[in-house]
Parts: C-alpha cells; sequence; structure tokens
C-alpha cells in the first residue's frame, strides 16, 4: 500500500512538471469518458430504470405496446395488446396468480375543469381502475388512493390529483383534499394528492386525475364500454403473488381466456371460431419499468449511441497513448538510469501503469462535470416533458469508474511494456543515435494514428448516411402540399356538444372560417395528416373475393368535410371528392384511395361499387364509392400509402375533429383571426391545439433529426481527436529527424521538397487508415441500415464525401509540422541533439 501511495505521489508530480502533456491529455480523456457516461446515463434512465414504486419487480404488463386508442369487432385470434372490460373481469375474478389484477385506459381523456364559478380550464385524466394504485403499490402524499369501491357507477365521483397539477392549479393547498370540482359537468370530489415521483404506469407527463374506469360514461361523454364486449380500450397491469413466476402466471392466463372466449362465443361456437380462439393469447412482460414511448423510439438509437461513443473513446484512449509513447521517449534515461541501478522490470510497469491510471480516472472526474452538463442537454433533446431520473446512481457511477479503469489499461499498458523493455547500452547512447533514421517507418504511433483514422471514417460515413437520410425523407412526397397549411383542432364534446347538434356548428365553422381574407379552402377531419392518431377498421367489399380466411381487410376509416382535397392537395382521379351536399339526409357515400381501388378492384373502376364495415355482409345497400384520390402517408413518411376510406364528416357525426384551413401566407399568423371566427359560432367550443402542416411534418421527424445531430457530433469529435494524435505524431517525427532534415537542406534540398516530404508521410497514414476504414465502414452501415431511407450501407457519395473530409483536415494537421521543418535553419538543425 505504501508503494502505491508513492506511485501516486509520483505520478501526481510528473502532471504538475508537464501541463501541456497534462491538458491535451485530460481534454481527450474527458470528452471520450464524458460522452459515454452522457450517453450511458440517458440509456439507464430510458431503457434500465425501473419504476418509482413498491417491489416494481413484481409487476407484470398484459402488453407493453406504447400505442394508444380504442379496437372494435371480433375478439382478436392472435396476441391480445387491448382488452374489453368483461376480459378483465373475467381474468381478475378467476386468476389465483395476482396479488391484485389492475386496468388502466389505453390513452388519456380531455377534460374540462370548473371549480366555484371559475371559467373552464382544460386537463388531462386518465380512467383507472380502483386496485390501480394498489397493484403499483403506490399511496397519496395527502389523503388516499382510490379504491375497488370508488370504481362502481352507484359509487360517489373521487378523483385523485397529480402533485404537479396541485402545485400549478391549487397553489399546494392543502384543503384541496375534499374539495368539489366539475369535470366534463359531473361532480368529483377530490380524494388524495398523488407524490411528486408518481407519474403512474406511463413513463411521461403525469396526468392531472386519475379517475374511476366506472365513470367512463361521463369523462368521455359517450356511451357506455363497460358491458361492452366488441370494444376493446384497457391495458392490464398486475402484481405477481411470492413464488409465482411470470410463465405460471400467463399459463393459467391463456387457460381463463380461451374459457372466457368460448363462453362468449355460446351457442355460436363454429369449428373456425374454435380455431381463432386456439389462436388467441396473452404474453406477458415485465412491467417493471413501465409502458414508455421513449424506449419504444429511443431503444435502438441509445444503443447504437453507445457504440458510436465507445469509438470515441478508443479514439481517445489512441491519442493519449500517442501521448505517453512520445513522452516515454523523453524518459527514456530515467527509465534506463532506474533499471541500471537495479529496480524490478514488473516494479516499472506498476509504476508507469499506476501514472496511466491516475490519469484516466482525474479524466473520468472532468468527464463526469462533462457528462452532467451533455445529460441536460440530451434531456432537453429527448424527453422535455417525460419524468425520467437521470440523476447518478450506483449503475451510471460503476460505468464511469470501470470506463476510466478501462481507458487507464488500454492506453497505458502497451507504452509501460515498451518502456520496460528498454535496452540499457542502447538507451544510454541515444543521444548519439537520435534522428540519424531517414525513412518512414510503421511503428506503434504511425499504427495509433493510422486506427484513428480508420474509426473516424466510420463515424463519418455514419453522421453522414444519416444526415443524408434524413434530406431524403424531408423532401419526401407525401401525395399532399403541406405549405400554408394550419391546423386547429376542436373538441366540440368538452363544451357538451350532443352528436346531433353538431352538424349546424360544424357548417358554421366552415363558411366562418372560409370567408376569412387570406383563406383559400377550409375543410374538417377527424385528425390530420402526421399527427400520431390513425384510426382502422375491417371492411367487406361487395364483389370482391376474399383469399382467405387470414387475408388483412383492415382499412384506414377517415371522417372528412367539403373541400378536403382541395384544402391539402390531393389529386382527384376519378369521380368527386366529399361536398357539402354529402348529409345524413343523403346516400351513404365514400371516397377511396388509389392503394384501395387496385387492391380490392385490380384496375377496373370502382365509382359506384359498394363495400360495408364489419366481416359479413349485411342487408343494407353498403357504401358506394363516388370518388378516388391519389394516395397519401398519413403516418411515418418511410411507409407505403395504406389502404383508405374517406367518408363524410357531415353524414358520421364524429366528435374531435381538425379544422385544416389553406392561407394565402404564413398560416400560423391567421391564427388569431381563426380563433376570433370560432369564437362567434361558439365562444365556450374549446381550441385544444394550434399548428401548421409543416411544423407539423417537421416534428414528426425528430427522432431522425436528433440522430442525425449526436452521429454529427460525435463524427466530428472523432475527427478533432484523430487529428490531434495525427498532428502529435508528426510533430515528434519532425523533432527527432530535425537534424536528418537540417543535412538535407544544407545538402541543398529546398523547403517545398522538405514540406512535400513530411506531408507525404502525413497522407500515407491518412490513405492506410481509409483503406481500412471504408470496408469498416460499410460493414457498420449494414447494422443501421433499418434506421436508413432511400440509402444503401455502401452509399459511394456519402463514403466518398467522408473520405475528402477526412483527407483535407488530417492533411491540414499534418501540414503544420510539414511547415515548421521546412523552416528548419540548417546551422541550427546540424548542431541539434
Amino acid at each position: 500500500m505504501l508503494t502505491l501511495w508513492q506511485d501516486l505521489r509520483y505520478g501526481a508530480r510528473l502532471l504538475r512538471k508537464s501541463p501541456g502533456f497534462t491538458s491535451v491529455a485530460l481534454l481527450s480523456l474527458a470528452l471520450g469518458i464524458g460522452a459515454n457516461t452522457a450517453i450511458f446515463t440517458l440509456v439507464n434512465a430510458v431503457l434500465l430504470k425501473s419504476l418509482p414504486v413498491t417491489k416494481p419487480e413484481q409487476l407484470v404488463l398484459f402488453a407493453d405496446d406504447a400505442s394508444e386508442g380504442t379496437s372494435m369487432g371480433s375478439p382478436p385470434e392472435e396476441r391480445w395488446v387491448l382488452y374489453s372490460y368483461p376480459a378483465y373481469s373475467y381474468l381478475r375474478d378467476r386468476s389465483d396468480a395476482f396479488e391484485s389484477l389492475s386496468a388502466f385506459r389505453s390513452g388519456e381523456a380531455r377534460l374540462s375543469v370548473q371549480s366555484g364559478g371559475e371559467a373552464a380550464e382544460r386537463a388531462q385524466g386518465h380512467l383507472v381502475s380502483g386496485n390501480y394504485f394498489e397493484a403499483l403499490g403506490a399511496s397519496a402524499l395527502m389523503g388516499r388512493t382510490l379504491t375497488p369501491d370508488d370504481d362502481r357507477p352507484a359509487a360517489s365521483p373521487a378523483a385523485v390529483v397529480s402533485h404537479g397539477y396541485w402545485k400549478q392549479r391549487w397553489n399546494s393547498d392543502a384543503a384541496v383534499v375534499g374539495r368539489s370540482i366539475l369535470l366534463n359537468g359531473t361532480s368529483f370530489t377530490i380524494v388524495g394528492v398523488m407524490p411528486p415521483e408518481f407519474f403512474g404506469i406511463r413513463v411521461r407527463r403525469s396526468p392531472d386525475y386519475w379517475l374511476p374506469l366506472a365513470f367512463q360514461p361521463q369523462i368521455e361523454m359517450r356511451e357506455s364500454a363497460i358491458d361492452d364486449q366488441t370494444t376493446y380500450w384497457l391495458n392490464l397491469l398486475g402484481r405477481l403473488k411470492p413464488g409465482v413466476s411470470m410463465e405460471q402466471a400467463q399459463a393459467g392466463l391463456n387457460v381463463l381466456l380461451h374459457e372466457f372466449l368460448t363462453e362468449q362465443a355460446g351457442a355460436k361456437l363454429t369449428e373456425e371460431r374454435r380455431k381463432g380462439i386456439d389462436s388467441s393469447y396473452i404474453a406477458l412482460g415485465s412491467g417493471a419499468r413501465g409502458i414508455s414511448g421513449l424506449r419504444f423510439f429511443y431503444s435502438e438509437p441509445l444503443r447504437m449511441l453507445m457504440a458510436i461513443v465507445a469509438l470515441v473513446l478508443l479514439i481517445a484512449c489512441a491519442n493519449v497513448g500517442n501521448l505517453l509513447l512520445s513522452r516515454s521517449a523523453s524518459r527514456q534515461m530515467e527509465i534506463s538510469m532506474r533499471l541500471a541501478l537495479g529496480a524490478n522490470r514488473g516494479r516499472l510497469v506498476r509504476q508507469l501503469l499506476t501514472e496511466s491510471v491516475l490519469l484516466a480516472v482525474l479524466g473520468g472526474a472532468l468527464g463526469v462535470l462533462l457528462a452532467k452538463w451533455g445529460v441536460s442537454v440530451l434531456v432537453t433533446l429527448v424527453a422535455k416533458t417525460s419524468p425520467i431520473d437521470v440523476r447518478p446512481d450506483a449503475a451510471v457511477l460503476g460505468f464511469t469508474v470501470g470506463v476510466s479503469l478501462l481507458a487507464g489499461l488500454l492506453f497505458g499498458l502497451t507504452p509501460a511494456l515498451s518502456a520496460s523493455r528498454l535496452d540499457l547500452t542502447t538507451a544510454l547512447k541515444e543521444k548519439s543515435a537520435r534522428g540519424t533514421g531517414g525513412k518512414f517507418r510503421m511503428g506503434l504511433a504511425p499504427a495509433l494514428v493510422v486506427s484513428q483514422v480508420a474509426l473516424s471514417l466510420v463515424l463519418l460515413v455514419g453522421a453522414g448516411l444519416f444526415a443524408r437520410s434524413l434530406l431524403k425523407l424531408a423532401h419526401e412526397n407525401l401525395g399532399f402540399n403541406r405549405d400554408k397549411v394550419l391546423l386547429i383542432d376542436v373538441d366540440p364534446r368538452l363544451a357538451g356538444y350532443k352528436r346531433a347538434e353538431l352538424i349546424p356548428r360544424y357548417r358554421q365553422l366552415l363558411e366562418h372560417v372560409g370567408s376569412l381574407p387570406g383563406v383559400e379552402a377550409a375543410t374538417l377531419a377527424t385528425y390530420s395528416p402526421l399527427s400520431g392518431t390513425r384510426r382502422s377498421s375491417g371492411v367487406t367489399v361487395q364483389g370482391y373475393p376474399r383469399q382467405s380466411d387470414e387475408e388483412d381487410m383492415i382499412v384506414s376509416d377517415m371522417m372528412v368535410g367539403p373541400s378536403y382535397c382541395e384544402t391539402l392537395g390531393l389529386p382527384v382521379l376519378l369521380g368527386r371528392e366529399i361536398g357539402l351536399q354529402d348529409t345524413e339526409a343523403s346516400a351513404k357515400v365514400a371516397v377511396v384511395n388509389q392503394t384501395f381501388a387496385e387492391y380490392f378492384f385490380h384496375g377496373e373502376n370502382p365509382i359506384g361499387r359498394r363495400f360495408e364495415f364489419g366481416d359479413e355482409p349485411k342487408e343494407s345497400a353498403g357504401i358506394e364509392i363516388v370518388g378516388v384520390i391519389g394516395d397519401a402517408k398519413y403516418g411515418d413518411p418511410r411507409d407505403k400509402p395504406l389502404r383508405t376510406v374517406y367518408r363524410p364528416i357531415l353524414q358520421v357525426k364524429d366528435y374531435s375533429v381538425s379544422l385544416q384551413i389553406r392561407t394565402q401566407g404564413d398560416p400560423l399568423s391567421m391564427t388569431s383571426a381563426v380563433r376570433s371566427e370560432i369564437a362567434q359560432v361558439d365562444d365556450k367550443l374549446p381550441v385544444v391545439r394550434v399548428n401548421s402542416l409543416e411544423k407539423q411534418f417537421a416534428d414528426s421527424l425528430q427522432q431522425e433529426r436528433l440522430i442525425a445531430q449526436l452521429v454529427s457530433f460525435f463524427g466530428v469529435l472523432a475527427l478533432v481527436l484523430a487529428c490531434i494524435g495525427l498532428y502529435g505524431v508528426m510533430a515528434n517525427t519532425v523533432m527527432r529527424r530535425t537534424n536528418e532534415i537540417g543535412i538535407r537542406m544544407a545538402l541543398g534540398a529546398e523547403r517545398p521538397r522538405i514540406l512535400w516530404m513530411v506531408l507525404r508521410e502525413t497522407l500515407v497514414l491518412v490513405s492506410i487508415g481509409i483503406a481500412i476504414g471504408v470496408p469498416s465502414a460499410i460493414g457498420a452501415a449494414r447494422l443501421i441500415a433499418s434506421q436508413l431511407f432511400g440509402l444503401t450501407a455502401a452509399d459511394p457519395l456519402t463514403i466518398s464525401a467522408a473520405a475528402v473530409v477526412l483527407i483535407a483536415v488530417a492533411a491540414l494537421a499534418g501540414y503544420l509540422p510539414a511547415r515548421r521543418a521546412s523552416r528548419v535553419d540548417p546551422i541550427i538543425a546540424l548542431r541539434y541533439e
């Protein structure tokens, strides 16, 4: 222990005596270790950390799918993701594998909140079963949580509020417990406030209110789904009993599911239906980390970024290794004297490694400070509102210590072993021999530079591929014109509208907004393009023979208003678009897109043909197709257009509409004028969201943009580190060859020749690095091919551009020592030792 302390003190003195070396080495290590720590901190928070609840390892999810919504129709004949309330009740009452089995609404509800005669405010509510908090093992900060007694239609309506909403809306007033409020017109009593760390099962901004499932009709202001066996709208969460494994629970649940479906079918249980029941199943997953959209979207990119920052650390280690090799050359006399005085080679290696590890630990400490800043930037970019916990924990600290020690061994071991192998006779005569070599040799230091160049090329190619992929996505033809379109979402349900009252209001909205100066066209739709919303239904097309029972007959189902095609710039290929004449009193009609027409009619004219929603043909005449319009991509721009049906919103009378307005100028500048017109129609009609279609498209590419930015940043960082390493090696080469360069110049060599001699060695190193890096980059790019759009892993333009950038920057790094070599004074050089 005393020897270790002596080595540490000696190493610290050496670092203090070489401030230039120490600063460059620490900065290189801090950048490499800091980048790794920052990305791992985010990986830990998004992918690894458990929910802040009691014994999260006991929690299981019946599906951890991040998507939300409602499905209607026949029971799934595959893995169950959403559940009906009757299915939940059956499993809850009969399964003996769980301490508690709870349900929660797939998605949140918009709330109109009124208290004490104040104006209505907007909030978000989450419908949960009465045992939801019990299953999670969560207790209230004040008051109590919901109980099964609250989750009965005859119960007094109770609500639990989140800590953030309590602070913002109620100013942390403890008297809020017991207060009555109106939520969507129904009186609820606040019974509890949750602690600040609790956000529920979904890892995102906490809902403002948690409400009992039994009050779904009042909160969603629609028909009850409690007794509906064909509406699938719930996610399920269970807490396993001690000693029960997930596999045992899953086996028992699947038996119960088949029993439930068999009872549900009753006398209609056909052989075909029995096969469907046999193919239905539940697959449990761990609920310890909750349901996270961030994990769904960023798990693969974060793992990729971990690999990228590992390469950056390797480049940083190669840099410091080169610095140590240069430094060991200046310490040859010291080391040889130690060996001559009887020092053990193993003891010498240990001392040199101690110095390297000390340097790594100091670099790691500085890296933690850089990582703290980097994490705050990353959280702002990735999760502005999600409650991810990025505070350092044992995993992060252990990772940082491990990376620092590994880095110390990586860059310190080879120089230490190299120094310990010194030949005493050669080392003591080193002064007389220095600088007599004349030709370039591939030693350890140049080999490290070659590896840095190769790794840098891999990262630069990756950055170029992501940047070009993003550019292609940004210019992808979506089928509609996204320029100058204003999107304003309104929800008449929150204003208390009944379905019979919707049509006159929708007509008034279109008339008022359409008459505004600067408005070219206006329409309504159930949702806007690229909003993340989709509604789908199964269809039966008259005259189309199904290829098999398993054939996918699902289509996207949208309700749209008049002038929809004109507003979005969609081409009408056949027939007409939806118009004002398509009302509840007229015949049922629809417009379909080109993909729908080609799939079901194979080039025949679909105008006048009919289809129905559902699995079986009905007695009614069905819905007549009156037009075919061009394909449009409403979801991921990478995907192919889906088969889509457009029905008249004035005929179907759907709630929650998006008012879409094509303007002559900047669409967002029209927001105030449009709001005024909406208020003239009804000042209680709530506007829930405002955006432009162009910005909504840009927001849909947020993940791709973030990945391109981060990979580009780390690619540039790797390039800078590699060029620092190249500069260090070439500067050291010039220093060792000063005597030789002086002789050459004394014998008549011109400065351009000397400049080219040194620069040529730089280009040789870079060329070898590129030759190794190109196949490595192509191999690495194949691993990210699924994340690229419109590009192959071996894209020649990207690889060529990355190589040119690398050569240009590396040439600059090599030019500086070459320029210094060309300016050597021959007289001074001949005296140089």
